[in-house]
């Protein structure tokens, strides 16, 4: 084999492994990472939760695919400013109350989900089993009777709408689907403590239909949105701890302006 064959060979080998050993570095850094920010932050310690994702099929009918999903994840309260007395707090008062309904409004990267699965592991643990939730953001799924008469009939803990803007919207705008959560609310929901969670990505849908967020329906309606600086910078400053080389990393990732606000999935990215 000619000797430049040979060099340019031993440089591919020896790139292949370095970039094994980088990528392997990565993952060890990662699960360290993410065992540090585990251990200084309250979790809801459930171990799963079902979710019935719902659409409607090319041939239109209505179809569940059951999915688990593990409740790992960990939420801090500054991440949720807008909640007062903490996110914890907050989840545990929801599972407590009458009030079926809870509203999430903010634009995308701004917690919605991770305080949903928060919500529904929260359900497994008190159950002590996986809680179920019928789940759709699909429109023509919504739009028709055979999903409500589903969750009435089935053994679901909750309803989780996303990306619910159309059904938020008031009666008097043409909404003709809101009265059917109106009378799952009312119903056997309200009977039975189960929850109807609506999330949009709109950060104002704009004026919500009485009904809909009237006392003894709906437990709250939260405006979430992304972090000023020095919010971003306190939750880095929690997460990261004593950890002066990671909080440092984070920072500089985050950038250092005071005019820009940061979601809640910048500062997680940062952190890695």
């Amino acid at each position: 084999m000619e000797k430049p064959r040979v060099i340019g060979l031993i440089h591919l080998v020896w790139g292949y492994c370095a970039l094994v050993l980088k990528v392997c570095f990565a993952r060890v850094f990662a699960v360290h990472a993410s065992q540090r920010s585990d251990a200084r932050a309250p979790r809801i310690p459930a171990p799963a939760f079902h979710v019935a994702w719902t659409y409607v099929t090319s041939r239109g009918e209505l179809h569940s695919t059951w999915i688990e999903e593990i409740a790992g994840d960990v939420l801090y309260d500054r991440a949720y400013p807008q909640i007062e007395g903490g996110v914890h707090a907050f989840v545990r008062a929801y599972l407590d109350a009458p009030e079926s309904v809870l509203v999430l409004q903010g634009p995308p990267g701004t917690g919605k989900t991770r305080l949903i699965r928060a919500i529904l592991g929260e359900m497994s643990r008190r159950k002590g089993e996986p809680a179920r939730a019928l789940y759709s953001g699909d429109m023509n799924a919504l739009m028709s009777d055979e999903i409500y008469a589903r969750f009435v009939s089935g053994l679901e803990d909750a309803f989780v709408v996303e990306d619910a803007d159309p059904l938020l919207q008031p009666r008097a705008d043409g909404n003709l689907h809101l009265h059917r959560f109106l009378a799952v609310a009312d119903g056997v929901v309200r009977a039975r403590g189960r929850k109807l969670i609506f999330s949009t990505n709109l950060p104002n849908v704009g004026q919500l239909d009485d009904a809909l967020v009237r006392p003894g329906r709906c437990f709250a309606r939260v405006q979430v949105s992304a972090l000023s600086e020095g919010e971003a910078r306190a939750l880095v400053e929690e997460i990261a701890g004593d950890d002066g080389e990671w909080r440092q990393h984070a920072l500089l990732a985050l950038g250092a302006d005071e005019g820009r606000r940061r979601s809640l999935a910048e500062v997680y990215r940062a952190l890695r």
